[in-house]
């Protein structure tokens, strides 16, 4: 069943705006099974948002959660910031994987409106206004032309504009699913060395790529092994987390092998450049 990201600022509605959706649909498709997957209640928002490794690890979490629920049964609402282009990139590769339609809902709302609702929470659940700046400032907005941004639907969250439910259900329900690309079909027959030939060009490009680094800054242009495509250097990967990201990838591989290894260094490189490191 579909994976609906909801993103936007804190403290915009998105919360509300997952509640008179999950009503919709319990109402209009009630044999359908609804699962929210959002940040815990408890949620210690300005010590989080103020350690980018605790981050990491919360939005971590909530990924495995949404992984864990995604399946042909269940519709999963993805209710949080989900304010990097990257995550939303992740998350638009797990409804890929599971072939099952998708969609993105910006709820935004003006800063004035943001401090407002902000102060209306209680104490426990308000942002610093430290934090609330800086998440303001940190959000990537959707971009409909993207892939992994659309079906895309924009909603004034403190406003009382309604929801686009309707649009939003055919988007889910009536549109075709995730069409498999070479990265997500079984090939008819798989090589017995496919992991051993997939593992030895991850790390050629990888061990590239860390070589790159330590000679060229951020916004350098990487040529690499195996491939015509170019690595842009973002942000300086370590050589831990360039393990973590080339693991991950080999086990995508292992369930969803190509059907030609040379095809695997520009996967990769495509999976780097727009993961959350």
């Amino acid at each position: 069943m579909p994976l609906i990201i909801i993103c936007g600022k804190p403290s915009v509605g998105k919360s509300f705006r997952t509640q008179q959706l999950c009503e919709y649909l319990k109402e209009n498709h009630p044999n359908s099974k609804i699962f929210v997957a959002a940040d815990a209640e408890d949620l210690q928002r300005n010590v989080i948002y103020a350690d980018s490794k605790k981050e990491l690890s919360v939005r971590g979490s909530l990924k495995s959660t949404i992984e864990r629920e995604l399946s042909k049964e269940t519709i999963v609402i993805a209710d949080s910031l989900n304010y990097i282009k990257g995550y939303r990139y992740e998350l638009h590769c797990l409804a890929k994987y599971v072939r099952t339609t998708y969609c993105v809902i910006h709820v935004d709302g003006s800063e004035e409106e943001i401090f407002n609702c902000n102060q209306k929470k209680i104490e426990e659940e308000r942002y610093s206004e430290t934090i609330i700046k800086e998440l303001i400032m940190r959000f990537e907005e959707p971009n409909a032309m993207m892939r992994w941004d659309k079906p895309f639907f924009f909603i004034h969250g403190p406003s009382d504009d309604p929801l686009p439910c309707e649009k939003i259900c055919e988007a889910i329900f009536n549109k075709n699913i995730q069409k498999p690309n070479l990265s997500t079909q079984n090939p008819p027959m798989q090589s017995p060395d496919f992991v051993f030939q997939a593992d030895k060009l991850l790390q050629s490009i990888a061990g590239a790529i860390l070589a790159g680094q330590r000679t060229e800054g951020i916004g350098a242009t990487l040529s690499l092994p195996g491939t015509q495509e170019t690595y842009k250097i973002k942000q300086k990967i370590s050589v831990g987390e360039m393990r973590r990201q080339r693991k991950q990838f080999l086990t995508f591989l292992r369930a969803n092998p190509v059907s030609d290894v040379s095809l695997i260094p520009n996967n990769f490189i495509h999976f780097l450049t727009n993961v959350t490191i």
